[in-house]
This record gives structure tokens, C-alpha cells and sequence, in this order.
């Protein structure tokens, strides 16, 4: 006997498998909806003063995928949407797992060979990360949904949405631009349009200069009788801790060679990381601005104003601080900064300029610490095999060694640019300070290197060296005196440039009161030493030196 099948069971077991699918695909239109929007609550949320709230990013971020979502459907919106999201969950898990700023470290393009050490012990988890989201796209592709096309909204009410979306975002732009993922966005098309302005309201990170040619320090040289030949030199260092050195309770052997140099043991740096650090130091900005560099120029402005030939000599890349001296040099990185710069520097001495600022930006005990120094030539024996994955308990030692051996190398350094000036002849001034500190697992949060999410009393307390020649001393005796008596004080990174200038018996035009001249005037001792946190954030500097528990 033939059977025939109930249509309502059909029917029923169609309806059910529908909805099945339809259960599916909502599922994961909501979840790839709350991925994307992670990012716009945690990492990207605002943390600019001129930005108008961190609701108003996370709006302009949820408008942004929402409008995409109704226009293409879901198919095609996880498809393009789907390195926004990879890139946003790996950003998330780098600052809660490993307190990085995946975006900067993104937009700086580092050098492979230093990236891939720190990339390398996480390659699996990111290799996973890739693959479970693109699960829900395949299977999406799997399922044959009405859902997963374009939405049915009225072509009136889309393109009214639109339209608000796009005025508030002519209008708001400086906070839309900061928004997830519109800020990586619009870096790529202002690149493309050649409008650098708003690669710098977008991204602090981008790689433009923001500085202004116009700008001006209004500065000039005191009258007087000054030398036929001067020279004032501006080396600033990468990842030294003051309290690694002999002269600040350290190592012996770590230290300046030449004995009439001053050293100060605390200065506190402007931030943690390079990329705030340096422009705030070579600059008239305190911490907690909304800019990484600033529009001003930095102060070889001034002693260019005041009749003096400027350079920059680096082994780092010039996006870091935008530098505007008349004469800049960007040179390979060898093995030590002495390999690498001393050729440069003095090749500058030999220019026939009879007034010079040169500054120098090294890239001194930055990880990984054994390709900074020679190891046949150290002070102290460390096990490099031992620094390829990140420090425990038990490899810390040798970690320390290095690190050691990498800081003296430093020192190295100046003392050889002391050596260059002296020989030079003439008057000359020489300062020397580190953008920031290093993390070597001081305390019960086993913190690693620097530029983490929160700034510690390791990685933002540097030293200063200072050394003048003896016609300098002559002529500033007591210029040279404040500067000793002032060694032991709780000095910044902000008192250095004012410093430097007094040193040149240059004027200029300066709206920061707690800023000082060290050669002039103590600090008071009340002062608050801001460190910047990240952008439009500052914290005081003197509260992370509270001790915390562990190793001190």
C-alpha cells in the first residue's frame, strides 16, 4: 500500500529547520555585532579631553556598523567587516593580556626582526583567533536564509539615516575621527587625498607631521659677549632606569667615566612610552594633552631663532617626534649606538657652523637587551638564550644582566659624545636623559619593559647626565654650581629644555610656570610631576613611587 506523506508534517519540518536557520543567524548577526563593538568600549573608548564623551565614539561607532549591516546584509557585511573584527579582538586581548597598544605598535611599523620576538610566543593564539572568526562566515554561507541578504528598510528612511550620519560626522569630526574603527579609516583616505590634517585629528599614532612651519618660540640670545664657538648637545636615551646606575644605588660598573660630570638620579619622564615621551620632552607640552605631537615646534625652533645652526641625529624613525632642525640624519641601526651615531656627530662637528644644537636620539638599552651591547666586552656574563621568551623567576637574573650590560653601553655613549665635544674645542654643553624607564618584574604585578597601560615608578624614573667644558664652566660658574646643588632634586623631563636654553643664555617664550631653568632656580618642593597615563590623561608621578609588594 502506497503512503503518502502529510503535507502538514512537511510544512512543520520546514518551518522548523527555518527557523532553525533564522535561530542561527541572528545568533551570530548578534554576536559579530558585539565583537565589533568591544573595541569602541574598552581600548577605543575616549580618553581626549576635546572629544565630546566616550558615548558619543561608542554612537558614532554603533551608527557606523549599523548602516553598513542594513545597506550590504550580512553575508557581505561579515566578509568586509571581518579584519575590523580581528584586528579589534587581537587589540583587546593585547592590552588585557599584555597591557600593548596593538594599534601603535601597528601604526609605528616596527622593524620585523624586533617585532617577530614579541609576536612569536602568541602566534598560535592568533593563528586560533583567525579561524574561529571565520567560522561564522562560513557558515553562513551554509545557510540558505532570507536573513542573510540585504535589509528591506525604505529607500527614504536609509538614505535619511545616512545623510544624519554623514552631517554629524562633517560636523563632530574631530570626535568621529577618533571613533572605531573610522579612525584607522580615515587615516587610509586622508592618506589617499593627500590630507595630512586629518590623519592628526584622527590618530595620534598616524605617520604625518602635525608640526606647524610657522610656528615660533620668539626667542633670541641674551646680550653679551658670547663665544666665536658653541655648542650644546641633546642626547636622549631609550629604556634606562635611573636606579640601574652606580651614581643612583646600581651596579659600579654602570656609569659615566668622566668624573666632572653631574647625575641626576630622579627625573621623572613624561610618559612611558617613546612616542609620548620624546615629543613632550623636546617641547613646551606638559602631559594630559589630546595630541601625541603637537602643531608647536620643538625647541630647536628656539635656537635656531637665536642664530644657531640645529641637527637631529637618530637611529629611531622621525615620525616619533616630527623633528624640524635645519639639518636631520637618519642612520641604520648597528649593534651599539656608538657604531651607529658616532660618524653622524661628527660629521656635524665638522660643519662649519659656529653656533650648533645637535640632538641625539639613540636607541640605547631598549629590548632586546644582548643586541645593544658587545658580549665579549661586558661587565657582566648573561645567558642570551634565556631572553628569548618573556622573564620568570628564574631567568630574571640573567634578563638583569643584560639589561646591565645594555645600560652601560648607554653610558658608553655619552661619555664617547663627551669625549667628541671636548675635542672639538671651543664652549659646549652636554645633556643626556632616557625617554623612560624598564619593568623587570619589580613588584607583585610582574611587569615587563614599558609603554603599558599604566605607568610605574620603574619605567618613568630616569636619570640626567649634564658635563661642560671648561670655557663653558669658566664663563658659568655659577650657572654650573646651581646645577651640581640641584643634582639630589626631584626634577622632570619638562625642566630639561628650559634648562638647555638657559644654558645658551636664550629668551624665549614659554606659558608653563612649573617648568624650570635647573641652573637658575631649585624646584619647590610641593611641585606635582605629572606623567601622562595615555592621551588626555595624566597622573602624578610622585604617587607611583609608592612601594607595591614584591621584589623592590
Amino acid at each position: 500500500m502506497e503512503q503518502h506523506s502529510d503535507p502538514r508534517e512537511a510544512h512543520a519540518a520546514s518551518a522548523s529547520t527555518a527557523n532553525r536557520q533564522h535561530g542561527v543567524v541572528s545568533l551570530i548577526d548578534y554576536v559579530w555585532g558585539a565583537i565589533l563593538l568591544i573595541p569602541a568600549l574598552t581600548i577605543f573608548s575616549s580618553t581626549h579631553v576635546r572629544d565630546l564623551g566616550a558615548a558619543y565614539l561608542l554612537a558614532a561607532t554603533a551608527v557606523f556598523f549599523g548602516l553598513l549591516r542594513a545597506i550590504l546584509g550580512l553575508r557581505v557585511f561579515l566578509v568586509l567587516t571581518y579584519v575590523p573584527a580581528l584586528f579589534g579582538v587581537l587589540a583587546v586581548g593585547a592590552d588585557l593580556l599584555r597591557d600593548v597598544n596593538l594599534l601603535e605598535a601597528a601604526l609605528i611599523r616596527p622593524d620585523p626582526h624586533e617585532a617577530w620576538p614579541v609576536i612569536q610566543p602568541h602566534a598560535h593564539w592568533i593563528a586560533l583567533t583567525a579561524v574561529l572568526l571565520a567560522m561564522p562566515i562560513w557558515v553562513l554561507f551554509r545557510t540558505p536564509s532570507a536573513r542573510t541578504g540585504r535589509g528591506k528598510w525604505p529607500s527614504a528612511t536609509l538614505a535619511a539615516i545616512t545623510f544624519a550620519a554623514v552631517t554629524c560626522g562633517a560636523v563632530f569630526h574631530d570626535t568621529v575621527l577618533r571613533a572605531w574603527p573610522l579612525n584607522v579609516i580615515s587615516v587610509a583616505a586622508a592618506s589617499a587625498i593627500g590630507r595630512d590634517d586629518f590623519i592628526s585629528t584622527a590618530l595620534p599614532y598616524a605617520p604625518t607631521n602635525p608640526r606647524s612651519a610657522s610656528a615660533s618660540w620668539g626667542a633670541s640670545q641674551l646680550p653679551g659677549l658670547h663665544p666665536q664657538t658653541e655648542t650644546y648637545i641633546l642626547i636622549i636615551g631609550e629604556s634606562v632606569r635611573a636606579d640601574r646606575l652606580g651614581a643612583c644605588g646600581g651596579q659600579k660598573q654602570v656609569g659615566i667615566s668622566h668624573q666632572d660630570a653631574i647625575i641626576y638620579c630622579d627625573v621623572t619622564s613624561g610618559s612611558s612610552s617613546t612616542h609620548t615621551s620624546v615629543p613632550l620632552l623636546i617641547s613646551r607640552e606638559m602631559p594630559g594633552g589630546a595630541f601625541r605631537v603637537s602643531k608647536d615646534a620643538t625647541f630647536m625652533k628656539a635656537f635656531e631663532e637665536a642664530g644657531f645652526h640645529t641637527y637631529w641625529i637618530a637611529v629611531q624613525e622621525r615620525g616619533i617626534a616630527w623633528p624640524d632642525a635645519n639639518t636631520d640624519m637618519f642612520v641604520t641601526i648597528k649593534r651599539t649606538d656608538r657604531e651607529s651615531l658616532l660618524p653622524s656627530l661628527r660629521l656635524a662637528f665638522a660643519q662649519n657652523a659656529p653656533k650648533k644644537l645637535i640632538v641625539v636620539h639613540t636607541y640605547g638599552a631598549h629590548f632586546s637587551y644582548c643586541d645593544r651591547y658587545e658580549p665579549a666586552t661586558a661587565a657582566f656574563q648573561a645567558d642570551c638564550s634565556k631572553l628569548s621568551e618573556l622573564p620568570d623567576d628564574s631567568t630574571l637574573p640573567d634578563f638583569i644582566r643584560a639589561y646591565d650590560n645594555a645600560v652601560a653601553e648607554s653610558l658608553r655613549f655619552v661619555d664617547a659624545v663627551i669625549s667628541e665635544a671636548a675635542q672639538a674645542g671651543g664652549s659646549s654643553f652636554v645633556m643626556y636623559t632616557a625617554d623612560h624607564g624598564e619593568n623587570l618584574l619589580d613588584d607583585g604585578r610582574k611587569l615587563f619593559q614599558h609603554a603599558l597601560k599604566d605607568p610605574t615608578r620603574w619605567d618613568t624614573t630616569v636619570p640626567a647626565v649634564m658635563w661642560a667644558s671648561d670655557e663653558w664652566r669658566a664663563s658659568n660658574s655659577a650657572r654650573w654650581e646651581r646645577l651640581r646643588a640641584n643634582h639630589e632634586a626631584k626634577a622632570m623631563h619638562a625642566d630639561l629644555v628650559p634648562t638647555l636654553l638657559g644654558s645658551a643664555a636664550i629668551r624665549y617664550v614659554d606659558e608653563r610656570r612649573v617648568a624650570i631653568d635647573l641652573g637658575a632656580m631649585s624646584p619647590a618642593a610641593d611641585r606635582t610631576r605629572w606623567v601622562m597615563r595615555r592621551l588626555g590623561e595624566k597622573i602624578n608621578g610622585d604617587q607611583l613611587r609608592q612601594a607595591q609588594p614584591g621584589r623592590q
